[in-house]
């Protein structure tokens, strides 16, 4: 009930963010053809020579920023699920508050739900790349999850100093 709830939830979003690209990029049904180029050109009169065919490349999805932006999320979702784990086997008043983990998953299962999910989130962020590169709109899955990872490790960080104390 929980994953197909957090499925729901993660589509929903999905078809958020898509209303705001145009109409011909959310319903591309059609390849684009390009216009035949000629094989001869004249440059002189009475001479003819062969075109040089024009490249088309399409500007890459993988590149350096967005492999910087996914480990950055990777390295902060690590950092969230080992201090979740070293909270919980530590001290016996720690527990996750994520509902859709439940009060004390296990370790396989805290790393299983969330590389899941950072997994959804940069298949996402490479999909808007590809669609859009020249936008910044595939940054967003990347730094939310960056912020948000980073952000319950700190409050995990936190208790564990506030437990220590007690």
């Amino acid at each position: 009930m929980r994953a197909s709830l957090a499925v729901l939830i993660f589509a929903i979003a999905m078809q958020a963010s898509a209303q705001d690209s145009p109409a011909s990029t959310v319903f591309d049904t059609q390849i684009t053809i390009a216009p035949p180029s000629q094989g001869l050109t004249s440059f002189t009169p009475g001479r003819t020579a062969l075109a040089t065919p024009v490249k088309t490349t399409k500007p890459r999805v993988f590149d350096r920023k967005f492999l910087v932006l996914a480990g950055i999320a990777t390295a902060a979702t690590v950092f969230d699920v080992a201090t979740t784990t070293h909270c919980m086997s530590t001290y016996a008043n720690c527990q996750e508050g994520n509902p859709l983990l439940g009060s004390h998953p296990s370790q396989a299962k805290l790393y299983g739900v969330s590389f899941t999910m950072l997994g959804g989130q940069l298949l996402a962020s490479a999909w808007m790349r590809r669609k859009t590169p020249n936008g910044k709109l595939w940054m967003v899955p990347q730094i939310v999850a960056t912020a948000g990872h980073g952000l319950a490790a700190a409050l995990n960080v936190r208790t564990m100093h506030q437990l220590s104390r007690q």
